[in-house]
């Protein structure tokens, strides 16, 4: 068939054709498109081949100390300076990176990567704060691989992902990557009607939609959000913002097939009824594919990402701490960023500052001590936390058995830390095979009623309700079984973590402490010790074999989160993913990537939502807020993750 003919068909069908040159050359500019692509993916993934893997990186890497000298070198040398090594930010140096961009990340931990990074203790490798990823499809493998150039690589974990047991009831339930049999089996162990499945599935899409339409908006400058807010708001809180015990009641679900539906509200750390029901639907089909774990360990993801950003220029450094952001007023009166003060040098950049240590820590929030601390202080950081404590304060409490009310409070902020948590890490002297740990994820929920735990946890001023017999839920974690690389650098070793809530406040008196005196005080030890002997009864519930094989312990607390993970009050997620914390035009223009301040922006999880895969979109998200150059990249990195967005979310 010639062009002729293909013009006459067009026509024909009702199409109006009208200019025969056209006719010619759009097949021909569509073609030669694909053909430039295909070839430069081809010679990006030929290149890729000769990159050092994940395991031949050297973790030293991650260790890399910026002297005074170092940083007075690079002042008015780099182009952007960030702010944190959280996966947010190593994602959104590796995407500036690639477009030429000379960026310098500046980490205050000893050893870069956030949460993914790891440590090493008696010979046992522990990872902190990855367990599991989910929503891998092919549009997230692909980003992963932009920002790693390919070489960080995933293995899928047990087909039983997680198992549900209740610690009241005696309760099993195994969910694995075939979601049709998940639902077959919640319906014959509840008795949940096909109905309930229908309006579940109507409602959930609804919910996705409405925040896809919301969260799409940080793609672009804070005004658009502001004119469509008006425009968006009714539907989006009807459908995305309702409570989530709310919703599954409406659907028909039973306290207890609720309760099931949503065992993994720790994957964002706020309990049913005050969680909005998007981040439930979302969860639902998170990890319908089935769930992964970066071979190598949580530490591939830094290691890789890291060599990437090296590879193009860019530095990342460890052990500094950025001490402020500088700004300044500029002719038109607007506070402006120029810098960060690092050990006490001030190191200036020719573009913009990107931080990733969350909004308390950047900003502060009026009324929290913590305020003071802020990395933007003063009158330059005024209007941005305004913002969240323009609107009213949102809080939905049961009142009766399946009644809520909602209750508004003037004047207090829209946002508040997340709740903390708990950590044991166990190391034990055989391997996994031996004694029966699977690349598998135990959620061990006190019952069915997940927010009545978490009331009683909150309203304890004792570490009673934070054992394992009284915790809202234990969330145990293989990490050595998950990575088939670990025999290999770990024979006859194996690695297990047991998480659980509980209030930073029950560690307060020991905050301003150094470690050295709180190993020395009584109390402070006998509350470890009942606390970690809890959890190991637990862990050895569903894994005898495992009694008398372990040889290590370590506890974190709240006060490790704050020490190592730069937090305020030890939160697990920054801030609380409630109801409240996504509702208003305000605070959502005050979590946006494009700050009130002049070339500051914000990533990772307070600029968009919780998880490893979220925190590395909002990498790509910031990154087009900052330069319009990544979205027009070859190959068309932000283009990928405009059309990308709805199969994450619609995943």
């Amino acid at each position: 068939m010639n062009l002729i003919t293909l013009q006459e068909i067009i026509t024909t069908r009702g199409f109006d054709f009208d200019g025969g040159l056209l006719a010619y050359f759009i097949p021909l500019i569509f073609i030669f498109a694909a053909w430039f692509f295909l070839i430069r993916r081809a010679k990006l993934h030929m290149k890729s081949k000769k990159l050092p893997k994940y395991n031949a990186i050297d973790s030293s890497q991650l260790q890399h100390f910026a002297s005074k000298q170092t940083l007075r070198d690079l002042s008015g040398s780099i182009d952007v300076a960030i702010i944190g090594s959280g996966i947010g930010a190593l994602s959104n140096a590796a995407v500036l990176a690639r477009q030429g961009f000379k960026v310098a990340v500046f980490e205050q931990n000893s050893v870069v990567g956030g949460c993914t990074h790891t440590f090493t203790k008696d010979n046992f490798t522990f990872d902190t704060g990855v367990h599991y990823v989910g929503g891998m499809s092919s549009v997230v493998k692909n980003l992963y691989d932009q920002i790693s150039d390919g070489q960080l690589k995933w293995n899928k974990i047990d087909k039983t992902y997680d198992v549900i047991y209740n610690g009241t009831t005696g309760e099993r339930i195994e969910m694995t990557d075939d979601h049709d049999l998940n639902r077959k089996v919640l319906t014959e162990h509840f008795g949940i009607k096909a109905e309930s499945w229908k309006r579940f599935d109507r409602a959930k899409f609804c919910a996705k939609f409405w925040s896809y339409v919301v969260f799409q908006l940080k793609l672009w400058h804070p005004l658009v959000l502001r004119l469509a807010w008006p425009f968006i708001c009714l539907p989006y809180r009807r459908y995305a913002l309702r409570s989530t015990i709310e919703v599954l009641r409406e659907c028909g679900f039973s306290s207890q097939a609720a309760g099931a539906l949503t065992y993994h509200w720790g994957d964002h750390g706020t309990p049913p009824a005050q969680c909005p029901f998007f981040m439930t639907a979302l969860l639902d089909t998170h990890y319908k594919a089935g769930a992964y774990f970066p071979r190598g360990g949580s530490k591939s993801i830094a290691k890789t990402l890291v060599a990437a950003i090296e590879r193009r220029g860019g530095h990342v450094f460890a052990s500094s701490p950025v001490e402020q952001v500088l700004t300044m007023k500029n002719m038109f009166g607007q506070h402006s960023a120029y810098g960060v003060r690092i050990h006490g040098v001030d190191v200036l950049v020719r573009k913009f500052v990107v931080s990733d240590a969350g909004i308390m820590k950047t900003f502060g929030i009026d009324g929290d001590d913590n305020a003071k601390h802020a990395l933007v202080v003063g009158e330059a950081g005024a209007t941005q936390r305004s913002l969240l404590h323009k609107d009213k304060k949102v809080s939905v409490l049961e009142v009766d058995d399946g009644v809520f009310e909602v209750s508004t409070k003037e004047g207090s902020s829209k946002v508040s830390p997340c709740i903390s948590d708990l950590s044991l890490f166990i190391g034990l002297d055989r391997s996994d095979e031996d004694l029966g740990l699977l690349a598998q994820n135990i959620w061990h929920v006190h019952d069915w009623e997940h927010d009545e735990a978490f009331k009683k946890m909150l309203e304890d001023t004792s570490a009673d309700l934070s054992t394992a017999e009284e915790t809202p839920f234990l969330f145990i974690s293989n990490e050595s079984a998950k990575d088939p690389d670990w025999p290999l650098t770990h024979p006859n070793k194996s690695t297990s973590e047991v998480i659980a809530v509980v209030k930073s406040s029950l560690f307060d008196k020991w905050a301003n402490t150094t470690h050295e005196e709180r190993e020395k005080d009584a109390e402070y030890v006998t509350l470890k010790e009942t606390l970690t002997n809890s959890y190991l009864e637990a862990f050895y519930l569903h894994f005898p074999k495992a009694r008398g094989h372990v040889v290590y312990t370590c506890l974190g607390t709240p006060i490790t989160m704050n020490k190592f993970l730069g937090r305020c009050h030890g939160e697990v997620y920054a801030l609380d993913h409630d109801i409240a914390r996504f509702d208003g035009s305000d605070v959502q223009r005050a979590l946006h990537p494009q700050t009130t301040i002049e070339n500051l922006y914000l990533t990772g999880e307070d600029a968009f939502v919780v998880s490893v895969t979220a925190c590395m979109l909002s990498g790509y998200i910031t990154a087009a807020r900052a330069s319009w150059g990544c979205w027009f990249s070859v190959p068309p990195t932000l283009l990928t993750l405009i059309f990308g967005l709805p199969q994450v979310f619609f995943h």
